[in-house]
């Protein structure tokens, strides 16, 4: 019982350094983290019984809590990511609609028309 809680200790910790990657932008270095605390999640609880889970009780809601944080913080960054991504697109097009009114056509349009001159 002891490795176990030392297990959902370690986990613990990592999800904070998770938690603080994701807050960071570092959505490469989170992805590892959670990686490597699913594995020791599933380690410590693999094979548990439901009486034993009662010294492990505080650990797993502490465990539960912090998973909501990071799931809500990969969210707001998911948010952001698409704000960033549709504003790039609305700016591309009007860059593109600015260039086309200046007499710039692209090159697959200019391929459309026939040379009527032989």
């Amino acid at each position: 019982m002891a490795e176990r809680s030392r297990m959902l200790d370690e986990a613990l910790a990592i999800g904070r350094k998770e938690l603080h990657s994701l807050m960071a932008g570092d959505v490469f270095e989170a992805e590892r983290l959670a990686r490597s605390r699913e594995e020791i999640l599933d380690r410590a609880v693999d094979g548990l019984a439901g009486e034993n889970l009662e010294p492990l009780a505080d650990r797993l809601v502490e465990m539960k809590s912090l998973h909501d944080r990071i799931t809500d913080e990969a969210r707001t960054l998911r948010q952001s990511l698409k704000k960033d991504l549709s504003s790039m697109k609305r700016q591309n097009r009007r860059i593109a609609g600015y260039s086309f009114g200046a007499g710039n056509m692209p090159r697959l349009a200019k391929e459309r028309f026939v040379n009527k001159k032989g």
